[in-house]
């Protein structure tokens, strides 16, 4: 992105916010969301890496002293940890808040008690676009807050159909333009996995897990059934999954925690980071999501998730499911923001009805006192009350500023 033709991000606010109150902030995200754009229109002064390596490397102390601050390490990971402890020597010696912003595709294995930066720093997720960022909307008041003030429900009674079209469109910005978005998403599969060697990881072994993983899409399953459907053993199911996670390609959506409810299942839905990425990688276009309903219903609820992971971020919050053992009871999607909760469960169809707020009213039964809202997310246009306490709202909310 040219950042005189810069979109607005939702991360935009809390990322200005962090430069004003701490010496340094960490811009984390997959490779490729954005990350150099954001930080840079923050920044005074930049070193890229790996261009500006060896002059980092020849003199660590004296080149970063010596720029304008904010400095914007981009990749600061190719330096190793070793730039980090310069960073904490400086900043220990002048404290003064937003002196580095650091840039990065991979996270270090640990933000431990180790870490050089522990008590210096705080960190930022980047994720890739959504669809409210995608139509310049970034900096708008956000789904969230339009939920809590109830205008959802009375704004926009009617609202545009989110057509299956949309699931096949990428939130990386380089994947945007193109005439074929699959082929950069495949080619960007294929440079993770190339850049796994590094990580002394098979490469053949890591595409073939990425591929596995895009077809279990917004499936809770066990770890065995990964492993086996990859053709690898426990252990490097868990080895290659954590360097997945690490660089932010797969994004599991854990299973929610309470012991206020019995028999829940512990298994995280499957996710990457990206719906048209992992569409791309299962090779499902949007014709075969509009001729299998069961498939559409997954990866409907992949871009749901991924629609609101921004700004759940930056309210602070979590996102997770709830199932129960045997799948009686589901609720695709719980926002934890403070202990308040939002619970949403996600359509394909466009004409909800009442039987599909029974996961939504069994809940709210359940935990009445913490929930804020109940909601059922659907494609088509309309907004209206399915049962006592509980919404259909259309999908296209989530990037509609009226």
């Amino acid at each position: 992105m040219d950042i005189e033709l810069y979109l607005p991000r939702i991360v935009d606010g809390p990322l200005s916010s962090l430069i004003q109150a701490v010496p340094v902030v960490l811009v984390d995200g997959a490779r490729a969301s954005g990350k150099t754009t954001s930080a840079s229109r923050l920044a005074n002064s930049t070193l890229r890496l790996p261009q500006d390596l060896a002059l980092l490397q020849s003199d660590p102390l004296q080149v970063l002293t010596s720029m304008k601050r904010p400095v914007l390490i981009d990749e600061w990971q190719l330096a190793g940890i070793e730039v980090l402890w310069t960073i904490k020597q400086i900043v220990d010696a002048d404290p003064t808040p937003g002196s580095f912003i650091l840039t990065g595709s991979v996270e270090p294995e640990s933000y431990g008690s180790t870490y050089p930066l522990t008590g210096r720093s705080a960190r930022v997720l980047l994720r890739p676009m959504n669809r409210r960022e995608k139509l310049g909307a970034g900096n708008e008041v956000g789904w969230l807050d339009r939920l809590a003030s109830g205008e959802i429900f009375t704004t926009n009674p009617n609202g545009d159909r989110a057509e299956l079209d949309l699931l096949v469109e990428s939130g990386f910005p380089g994947a945007a333009p193109k005439h074929d978005p699959r082929e950069w998403l495949r080619a960007y599969a294929s440079t993770v996995a190339e850049r796994s060697v590094a990580e002394r990881r098979d490469p053949e072994r890591v595409g073939r897990l990425l591929r596995v993983l895009s077809e279990l899409e917004s499936q809770a399953v066990p770890d065995e059934t990964v492993w086996r459907a990859a053709d690898i053993n426990r252990e490097t199911l868990y080895s290659y999954r954590d360097m997945l996670a690490r660089a932010h390609v797969v994004t599991p959506l854990p299973a929610w925690e309470t012991n206020r409810l019995k028999r829940i299942t512990s298994y995280p839905k499957r996710q990457l980071v990206d719906t048209a990425l992992a569409l791309a990688l299962a090779g499902i276009d949007a014709n075969e999501l509009a001729s299998n309903p069961t498939l559409a219903g997954r990866y409907v609820e992949s871009f749901v998730v991924a629609q609101l992971r921004p700004e759940v971020d930056a309210a602070g919050g979590y996102l997770s499911h709830l199932r129960t053992r045997g799948g009686d009871q589901e609720v695709d999607i719980v926002i934890d923001i403070g202990g308040q909760l939002i619970a949403i469960d996600v359509k394909a169809g466009v004409n909800p009805t009442p039987r599909d707020a029974r996961h939504l009213s069994w809940f709210r039964d359940r935990m009445d006192a913490r929930i804020d809202a109940s909601v059922v997310l659907h494609r088509g246009e309309a907004t209206f009350e399915l049962v006592d306490g509980v919404w259909a709202v259309p999908i296209s909310s989530l990037w509609s500023t009226s």
